[in-house]
């Protein structure tokens, strides 16, 4: 699949003549004004369209070739198709869909999913409960993935979509791994503020991608919940909180300087953890966020069972005195 430009793609959408898959045909980009509506990100331009049955679906086109794109998505799609995981929304591989710069070019049909990005969700809640709460639903998220063996691959604040009661949905699944995808190359690596810097170096997809983006992604929301005013300052940067630079050298970092000793103790016990992490050469070697949780409890029952001071010199239990009998001749003589 040669590559395109998003504006090659952006002006395709437009023109209905040059929709061959049925998923399409008979239906209509969203406008917004003059111009499509489209989210970008990644090697994809995303569409919110309305099929021939009036129905809001997403339509997504890549803009760049990504190595075995059909193979990687239709493998996910049967997976999901199956499974039905809440975390995860349905979606079709359709080849030779649609018409761009004289050539045919597959799309993926996904069920639209109203909700906001993650980002754009905490600007909205940025007191302590409502965050909070939502590190509490990430956690149990990743739990649940680790559980199905699955990895999204591209944990970040795009790909997190919030919706209306609270739910969390993933988009964007081009790092995906799921177990028919076993062996295949780990092509796309995510945004450097999320990921661990031998991500990198990492050859084949695997149910460890995500591990230290959720480390990053939980630590970060504690750390906006117990400091909300500090969220101005990171909301238009490309990362959640930390950064590629901060992984580079951690003990620098003015977050890990400030967080490091926190008097909130999972904070600082969870900084540690990330420190531990940077050190290691193979996201192989990561441990998932529940881990680091249990090992964080059992700490802390360990450190709080050591500070319960046993007596130097404990008491002995009291032994009953016995007293001679008496001597029974004696006794009866008297009589």
């Amino acid at each position: 699949m040669a590559s395109l430009l998003v504006t090659d793609i952006t002006n395709a959408i437009q023109v209905p003549q040059l929709y061959k898959a049925s998923e399409i045909i008979g239906g209509h980009v969203v406008m917004n004004g003059i111009r499509p509506i489209q989210y970008t990100g990644g090697f994809t331009a995303v569409f919110p369209f309305i099929d021939c049955s009036g129905k809001k679906i997403a339509v997504r086109c890549w803009h760049k070739d990504i190595n075995e794109a059909k193979k990687r998505s239709f493998a996910i799609s049967e997976y999901l198709n199956k499974e039905k995981n809440p975390y995860f929304v349905n979606f079709k591989y359709t080849d030779n869909a649609i018409v761009i710069k004289q050539e045919l070019h597959p799309i993926i049909v996904m069920e639209w999913i109203e909700g906001k990005p993650l980002k754009e969700y905490i600007n909205e809640n940025t007191n302590q409960n409502s965050i909070l709460q939502l590190a509490e639903r990430f956690k149990e998220m990743v739990a649940e993935l680790h559980k199905k063996g699955i990895a999204h691959g591209d944990l970040q604040h795009g790909n997190i979509l919030v919706k209306a009661d609270g739910s969390l949905v993933l988009v964007d699944y081009d790092s995906m791994y799921v177990e028919p995808l076993k062996g295949m190359s780990d092509t796309i690596k995510g945004l450097p503020g999320y990921q661990h810097p031998a991500r990198m170096k990492n050859q084949y997809l695997n149910p460890k991608l995500d591990y230290f983006s959720e480390l990053i992604i939980y630590l970060s929301l504690l750390i906006f919940a117990d400091n909300p005013q500090l969220w101005q300052k990171y909301y238009d940067t490309e990362d959640l909180l930390f950064s590629k630079d901060d992984f580079a050298n951690i003990k620098s970092s003015d977050i890990y300087k400030k967080y490091y000793n926190s008097s909130n103790t999972t904070i600082a016990e969870l900084m540690q953890k990330l420190e531990e992490s940077l050190l290691k050469t193979d996201i192989q070697q990561l441990l998932p966020l529940e881990d680091l949780l249990v090992d964080r409890v059992a700490q802390t029952i360990e450190s709080i069972m050591g500070k319960i001071d046993t007596p130097p010199n404990p008491p002995q239990p009291r032994k009953p005195k016995i007293y001679p009998l008496p001597d029974i001749d004696s006794i009866t003589s008297k009589f």
